[in-house]
């Protein structure tokens, strides 16, 4: 139990364990209580009907009476305790220990005081023993009332005068004895009781865990956004992290000028690290994306890849957190893409023309060197229309056969030239190709894939052309032809 010893364990734990108590208390009076009280009245009927008058005694008949009425009040105490529900539950622990005391202080009296039949010890024992049976107490607790009925049990025996040392410690040991069945099943049950609890406790905390996390995954796949359909460029993604969350991130801003052209942002950001802590950085460097895009829609690249670094460097890595990131920005009016790649593994540009060009990193990873030190080196790459931008995180390329081998830059490259379909098709073929590369095992690292695709249409394919009559219904072949020339350029 050393790895369940929470605050919050220990205060459930206990918590149970009084209202247990409460409820056994109330249970074991009715029945102990009841059986003691059947004898009790039993052994008083007979003393009434077998009184002689000539040799009747009041007062030992009267102390008697005390004493067998106090223990019946001990009894009745202690039923009151376990019948208040709306009452603090420690007093139950004082009623169920202080109800074995009173009785052992009860049995002694009796016997030594009064002259009853000496079964004492055996009295306490069989009580004491199915008290801490019933009673949810630890070994201390049910110590307790076994000292208290030795300190009675010595004092009668040691301050009579009629007894001899030696019976009379021999005495005393057995009272001690006595107590001894009932302390080893306390032990017993009290360590078997808490590992129960420990184990519905961990269930328990596993059932809120995962409703949790369900929610958490709600609210991180909400920092993500809505696939493009239309439009300039046009925008695809498939997500599946290790576990309920995780460590990838995308950003995508979209903002459309007067003139009717469009820019569009696209940040793939990779934290180290799974589950849980990587998706709290991924929230904090959500905050910081969200407020650069909101102050200028079209910052450069360069610019969100540098405010970034110096953002996890500063915050970040003194906790061994770093993050790689891609950063581009794609203008309906250029024939290119803005690129800065800190650390992320190479996108992979398509080209109308069949071509496959890697865009490889540009800086350090993410919170590896001071601002003053780091550079964003943004790069200019060309990007016509027709042609498409795939960006991944590192789960994809790093997906391991059964036989151990990993997939690695070019065997997903190898798949990306293997893939062919419309806009937006690629990346659910690429996420499952990468699935069968694994042998379909659970993933080992989130996994992100991007697809970027810059529309082809009549006006991108008129652009260049002036007072050119409208395309003929082999526009599309044209197109293709016209772009892949341009990109030749």
């Amino acid at each position: 139990m050393a790895g369940m010893e929470t605050l919050e364990f220990r205060h459930e734990f206990v918590q149970e364990t009084y209202g247990l108590l409460r409820r056994r208390v109330r249970n074991f009076v009715v029945l102990v209580g009841g059986i003691w009280l059947l004898f009790t009245i039993t052994k008083w009927f007979l003393r009434v009907r077998d009184l002689d008058p000539e040799t009747f005694q009041a007062w030992p008949t009267v102390w008697k009476g005390v004493n067998d009425l106090l223990m019946a009040l001990a009894f009745g105490g202690a039923l009151y305790i376990g019948l208040n529900r709306g009452g603090s539950r420690r007093p139950a622990l004082i009623a169920s220990i202080g109800l074995v005391a009173v009785y052992g202080v009860h049995l002694t009296v009796a016997q030594y005081g009064l002259g009853e039949a000496a079964v004492s010890l055996f009295l306490f024992m069989a009580f004491h023993l199915l008290a801490s049976a019933h009673f949810p107490w630890t070994a201390s607790q049910s110590l307790i009332p076994v000292g208290v009925f030795v300190l009675i049990h010595a004092g009668y025996v040691f301050t009579d005068g009629e007894g001899n040392g030696v019976t009379d410690s021999l005495g005393t040991l057995m009272a001690a004895v006595a107590g001894a069945p009932g302390i080893i099943v306390c032990s017993v049950q009290h360590e078997w009781r808490e590992r129960n609890f420990g184990y519905r406790f961990i269930h328990s905390r596993y059932g809120k865990l995962r409703d949790e996390l369900a929610s958490a995954r709600r609210i991180h796949e909400a920092l993500f956004p809505s696939p493009c359909r239309e439009g300039a460029f046009k925008l695809a993604y498939q997500y599946e992290p290790m576990r309920h969350i995780g460590g990838d991130y995308l950003h995508v801003s979209t903002h459309c000028r007067q003139d009717g052209s469009e820019v569009l942002s696209v940040v793939v950001v990779d934290v180290t690290g799974h589950g849980i802590p990587a998706a709290l950085t991924v929230n904090r460097l959500h905050g910081e994306v969200e407020l650069m895009f909101a102050a200028d829609p079209e910052v450069d690249p360069g610019t969100v890849l540098k405010h970034l670094n110096r953002y996890v460097n500063l915050t970040l890595a003194k906790h061994s957190i770093y993050a790689t990131a891609l950063c581009l920005r794609f203008d309906s009016r250029e024939q290119e893409v803005v690129v800065a790649n800190g650390g992320h593994p190479p996108a992979f540009l398509l080209g109308v023309d069949g071509t496959i060009e890697e865009i490889g990193s540009t800086a350090f990873v993410l919170g590896a060197a001071r601002d003053d030190e780091f550079d964003p080196a943004s790069r200019r790459v060309r990007c016509v229309p027709g042609d498409t931008v795939i960006a991944y995180t590192d789960g994809a390329i790093e997906a391991r056969a059964p036989d151990g081998r990993m997939l690695r830059i070019q065997g997903f490259r190898s798949m990306i030239a293997g893939m062919s379909g419309n806009a937006g098709d690629r990346v659910g073929a690429l996420l499952a190709a990468v699935a069968t590369h694994r042998g379909h095992a659970p993933t080992e690292d989130d996994t992100l894939i991007v697809e970027i695709h810059r529309s082809l249409n009549r006006a991108d394919a008129r652009r260049d052309q002036t007072d050119e009559a409208a395309l003929p219904s082999t526009a599309g072949m044209g197109v293709l032809r016209e772009a892949g020339a341009r990109r030749a350029q």
